[in-house]
């Protein structure tokens, strides 16, 4: 699940130069971590993940979400434009300084672990949580962006749940390249999953934003393969910004992918349609995954190839 959103889409990609490994190099781990958040009254102990992050030269630790569900990496402008004021040589990266909207911030260094990417940044305008004044230089990380499947273009996005890290490399890495392989279609580098849903094959979007969310679907598509009574539900501004509420039922129909068998589980939809009409009808799916199903496995996504391996081990 995002801070604001769940999944967002935009029709223009975000350009830029990345620095990564060969596959004879060892992997350059960058750490993530699990945020936690309430929402309808409940803690969600991995509602969102997010990665550490250094902007350029500044003194000032930031985070950004890792979301997969969103297509162009981003800083948002609430929580950057004081940053913005006070060191001009990040301002001066700005393609216009006329307006803040529609902008992208050329050849940013990102540093995350002990990688550096210099990289195309756009700015969403209006967007995020302003930051005090008396707070812009606390100790506190500031969640300032996102980081999205445009970094991994062409590349090989290696996510190790279990020890809370991620790396990406110009090839599979050799340890991997044993393990079965998922054929995935890309949609403006949004990953879409072949599952078998109750015995049927369907397309499911992959979005690492989507914490919370084993499966989420339309209303209807939801109740086809769960029993009818409400067991969880959540509310918020959950999808920039904007008041959505989803509602869970027990799923009690067969779930598989590549070949294994998925646990029980909860499925999802928003009582307002807002996912059908905005997300799924769009991309011809018939819903979303988010980290639940893969939260004990590495997960391997060849963005040139267009291959998904697990690592249970």
């Amino acid at each position: 699940m995002k801070k604001w959103i769940f999944i967002s889409f935009f029709l223009i990609l975000a350009g830029g130069s990345l620095k990564v490994y060969s596959q004879e190099a060892l992997l350059e781990w960058i750490p993530f971590q699990w945020q936690g958040d309430t929402i309808s009254g409940k803690y969600i102990e991995k509602a969102y993940l997010y990665v550490p992050v250094k902007i350029d030269d500044l003194p000032i630790d930031f985070t950004m979400q890792f979301d997969l569900g969103t297509i162009e990496t981003q800083f948002y402008e609430n929580p950057i434009k004081p940053y913005l004021e006070e060191y001009p040589s990040l301002a001066n990266k700005l393609g216009s300084m006329g307006s803040l909207k529609n902008v992208i911030f050329k050849d940013v260094n990102l540093h995350m672990g002990t990688v550096d990417f210099s990289f195309d940044v756009w700015l969403r305008a209006d967007f995020g949580e302003d930051i005090p004044r008396d707070s812009l230089h606390s100790g506190t990380p500031k969640h300032i962006g996102t980081i999205a499947p445009d970094m991994f273009r062409d590349k090989v996005l290696v996510i190790d749940y279990k020890s809370s890290q991620f790396a990406i490399s110009d090839s599979l890495p050799a340890e991997y390249q044993d393990l079965q392989a998922v054929k995935f279609e890309l949609n403006n580098g949004i990953i879409i999953l072949p599952f078998r849903i109750n015995g049927a094959e369907q397309k499911l979007m992959f979005d690492t934003g989507s914490s919370p969310f084993p499966l989420a679907a339309s209303k209807k598509r939801a109740l086809e393969i769960a029993d009818p009574s409400i067991v969880d539900s959540l509310s918020g501004p959950l999808w920039w910004g904007r008041e959505i509420t989803f509602y869970g039922h027990e799923v009690n129909k067969s779930i598989e992918f590549g070949g294994t068998t998925l646990g029980n589980a909860i499925v999802y939809y928003d009582k307002d349609g807002l996912w059908e009409e905005g997300v799924f009808k769009p991309l011809k799916i018939w819903g979303l995954t988010g980290n639940v199903y893969f939260l004990n496995c590495v997960i391997i996504l060849d963005y040139k190839n267009k291959l998904f391996r697990i690592n249970r081990n």
